[in-house]
C-alpha cells in the first residue's frame, strides 16, 4: 500500500463501516464490527506513524490531505482512544436493561453515527487544507450530537441541544478566523496555488497580513476553544458528559477535544510567520490558565461522578493548551499529557 493508499484507507475505512453498521441485523454483530475496524484503523495509524518517522510526511489528493510527526501523533491517539472506547462499549451496552435495552435500533443508530465520527475526525487530522479541517471539525459536532441522546430523555435532549447550540456558534467562529486568514494573504498567487493549505501558508515566500492574523487568531482560539473546553466556553461539556453513555463520555475526553485544540495548533505556527511575536502563545498561557482555575473551582461542588470527570477534562484541556503556549519542551509535556489524558 503505497502512501496515498494508506491515507485514503484511514479515511474509507470508517465510511464503510458505517454504512455496513446501518445494515447489520444483531446488536452483538454491530459492536464487535466497531471493534474491528477500530483495530484495523489504529494498525493503520501506527503504519502512518512509521512511515512519517521513517521518510517524512505523506500526501495526497494534490497534498490536500497531508500526515506530518504533529498529525500522526494524534492519529495514534485517536486510534487507541476509539479501540479502547469500542471494547469497553460491548460491555456496558451489554448491561442495559429495561428501557435503556441495547436493541437492533439503537445498535444501529449508536455503530453508525460512531464509525462517522471517527471518519470526521481523521478528516480534520490529514487535511492540510485548512478550510477542509473546518469541514471535519463541523461534522464532528453533527455526527457526535446524535450519540449524546442516544437514549432519549428530556435531560439528553436538552444537554443534545446545548452542545449543538454553543458549539455551532463556536465554530462560526472558528469558520470568520479561516475566512480572516485567506484574507491575509498579501500575495494572490499564493492563493490561487496553494489556497488554503496550511504547508503553502507557511512557505516563507507567503506573506500574510498581520492585523489580519491577529484577528483571525482571537475568533480562532475562541471558535476551537468552545469545542475543546476551554474556560470561559465550555459550558455544554458538563452537561453532554453526564448524559452521553460511558463509552460516547470516554470519546469525548480522550479525543474530541483534543481535535478541536489541535485545529487551534495548526494555525499557532502562522502567527508568528505573520507577526513575529508571541501573540498566539500568550493567548494559549491565558485560555491554558482560566480553564485550569474554573475547572478546579467547580471539581471541589460536584457531587455526579460524570460532570466530575467532565470539569476535570477541562482541566486537563487547559494543562495541554498552557503546555503548548510555553515554547517547546511545553509542546512536548503537552503532547506527553495529551496521550496520558
Amino acid at each position: 500500500m503505497n502512501d496515498p493508499q494508506l491515507i485514503w484507507a484511514l479515511l474509507g475505512l470508517p465510511v464503510a463501516g458505517a454504512i455496513v453498521c446501518l445494515l447489520l441485523p444483531r446488536p452483538r454483530i454491530v459492536l464487535k464490527t466497531i471493534v474491528w475496524l477500530s483495530a484495523a484503523h489504529t494498525l493503520l495509524a501506527l503504519e502512518a506513524a512509521r512511515r512519517v518517522l521513517a521518510a517524512g510526511p505523506l500526501r495526497a489528493a494534490y497534498d490536500w490531505l497531508y500526515i506530518d510527526a504533529f498529525s500522526a501523533f494524534h492519529l495514534v491517539v485517536l486510534g487507541l482512544v476509539y479501540l479502547g472506547s469500542s471494547l469497553f462499549a460491548g460491555v456496558y451496552f451489554g448491561a442495559m436493561h429495561g428501557q435503556h435495552r441495547f436493541t437492533p435500533r439503537v445498535a444501529r443508530r449508536f455503530g453508525a453515527p460512531w464509525l462517522a465520527s471517527l471518519f470526521a475526525m481523521t478528516l480534520v487530522l490529514v487535511s492540510n487544507n485548512l478550510g477542509v479541517m473546518w469541514v471535519g471539525m463541523e461534522s464532528t459536532t453533527l455526527l457526535t450530537a446524535f450519540l449524546i441522546s442516544l437514549y432519549t430523555s428530556r435531560l439528553s435532549l436538552e444537554a443534545m441541544w446545548k452542545y449543538l447550540i454553543i458549539c455551532s456558534v463556536g465554530i462560526a467562529f472558528a469558520f470568520m478566523g479561516t475566512l480572516l486568514v485567506a484574507a491575509a494573504v498579501e500575495n494572490p498567487a499564493g492563493v490561487e496555488s496553494g489556497g488554503l493549505l496550511w504547508t503553502s501558508l507557511m512557505d516563507p515566500a507567503t506573506r500574510l497580513d498581520p492585523v489580519l492574523m491577529k484577528i483571525a487568531f482571537a475568533f480562532l482560539i475562541v471558535g476551537y476553544g468552545t469545542k475543546a473546553g476551554l474556560a470561559p466556553v465550555h459550558s455544554w461539556l458538563p452537561d453532554a458528559h453526564s448524559q452521553a453513555p460511558a463509552p460516547v463520555s470516554a470519546m469525548f475526553s480522550g479525543f474530541l477535544l483534543n481535535a478541536a485544540l489541535y485545529c487551534i495548533m495548526r494555525y499557532v505556527p502562522l502567527v508568528p510567520h505573520a507577526l513575529g511575536n508571541d501573540f498566539a502563545s500568550d493567548l494559549l498561557v491565558v485560555f491554558g490558565t482560566l480553564s485550569v482555575l474554573v475547572a478546579a473551582a467547580f471539581i471541589v461542588f460536584q457531587t455526579d461522578a460524570k460532570r466530575l470527570l467532565a470539569y476535570h477534562s477541562v482541566e486537563h484541556l487547559g494543562i495541554i493548551a498552557l503546555g503548548f503556549g510555553l515554547g517547546p519542551i511545553g509542546a512536548f509535556a503537552a503532547l506527553f499529557h495529551t496521550l496520558n489524558h
